[in-house]
């Protein structure tokens, strides 16, 4: 059931969301593990799966390794005969829709099926400092999920805080990410850096 207030712009799907937030029947059975690991909606696991094949994706797969050739140099992967235009495209594409499901996530279960204008605050800005903080490697940014997560919310965990310790607590996230980019920099191992065309276009003529 779909409603439009008027009040506000919000857009509710609380019947629809419901489904989202339905959790695993046994998850209350196994104590602690099963509030801590399994006590969330199917998005959640969702994420984690297409985290785990995207990192096995690139390491272990020949259009994988296309891949990473034409994000280090376009110009290289493509005199090798790699369709650049193709795997970019493509890159983006499936990228789009990644990111599309953690938008249905937050509006389905995060926020319980409901909608405002602005309502995702600084949350994009946290999903670029979790790129930076797992070194583009998709594995590693489940563990980053999880740590950015819990600093996230450490702050509703501790009473008494001002607002200008909430505000602290929350740039937690973003202190680490630049603490994490400080030490990469400083070590300079290339495996944790960039790919080196990141948001470079690519023209074939100018080869």
């Amino acid at each position: 059931m779909t409603k439009i207030f008027s009040d506000g712009g919000i857009l509710s799907v609380k019947t629809s969301a419901d489904c989202f937030k339905v959790t695993l029947p046994f998850a209350k059975n196994l104590g602690w593990f099963g509030e801590i690991f399994l006590n969330y909606g199917f998005l959640v696991y969702v994420a984690i799966i297409i985290a785990l094949l995207c990192a096995w994706f690139l390491k272990k797969t020949k259009a994988g390794l296309h891949l990473r050739a034409v994000g280090e140099n376009p110009a290289t992967a493509d005199a090798a005969g790699i369709n650049v235009t193709k795997y970019k495209y493509l890159a983006t594409v499936i990228g789009g829709m990644i990111a599309g499901l953690g938008g249905l996530y937050f509006v389905m279960d995060y926020t319980g099926g409901s909608w405002t204008s602005g309502g995702f605050g600084d949350r994009g800005w946290l999903a670029i400092a979790l790129v930076i903080f797992a070194l583009w490697k998709p594995n590693v940014g489940i563990l980053g999920s999880i740590i950015f997560g819990g600093l996230y919310i450490a702050y509703s965990y501790i009473s008494g805080l001002s607002r200008s310790a909430v505000a602290l607590f929350n740039m937690l996230p973003y202190i680490v990410t630049i603490v994490v980019l400080i030490i990469t920099s400083v070590r300079n191992k290339k495996e944790n850096q960039p790919p080196a065309a990141l948001g470079l276009s690519y023209f074939r003529e100018e080869r």
